[in-house]
């Protein structure tokens, strides 16, 4: 009997100690970043809510559609993770005339997060250029990094 009790001591003291460590979670905002692009006018400057926006992004296999929204103001895309130097992605106000292609150009490094999170992408020096116009008129560059998704990077002039 007095076996049992220091047995079951020792159980209750080990588990009761064992438990101390932070659990392995990934929580958000740690994972890669997307690039976050807002809208203004080109004639006045002044930001802008599309009534509609259809964006696809070539990831490598031909092109995905990522975002279609209604009554938009932002929008967060994600951006290549391979060691492309470059993401293309095409930007339409309309479904049948998703015509206007931006192409983003940057570095990349990445950056340990945690053991649960493993690591992350970060963009640098990140220019883009307007490679073909129709509903987009121009580009207004915000940010050279990418670091995480709280600033704009990038404003589409309509």
């Amino acid at each position: 009997m007095k076996f049992l009790k220091i047995f079951l001591w020792s159980v209750f003291l080990l588990s009761l100690f064992s438990c101390g460590s932070d659990d392995d979670i990934c929580i958000g905002g740690e994972a890669t970043p997307r690039m976050k692009l807002k809208f203004k006018t080109k004639s006045t400057g002044k930001m802008k809510t599309l009534d509609s926006l259809y964006v696809k992004v070539n990831y490598g296999n031909g092109w995905l559609p990522v975002v279609a929204k209604a009554k938009v103001d932002s929008v967060f895309i994600p951006l290549r993770v391979d060691e492309s130097p470059f993401t293309e992605i095409l930007v339409g106000v309309k479904k049948a005339e998703i015509n206007s292609k931006v192409k983003v150009n940057y570095t990349t490094a990445t950056q340990y997060v945690s053991p649960a999170c493993g690591i992350k992408k970060i963009y640098e020096n990140v220019t883009a250029q307007l490679e073909v116009s129709d509903a987009v008129i121009d580009l207004e560059q915000n940010q050279t990094q990418i670091t995480d998704e709280n600033k704009t990077h990038l404003f589409l002039l309509f």
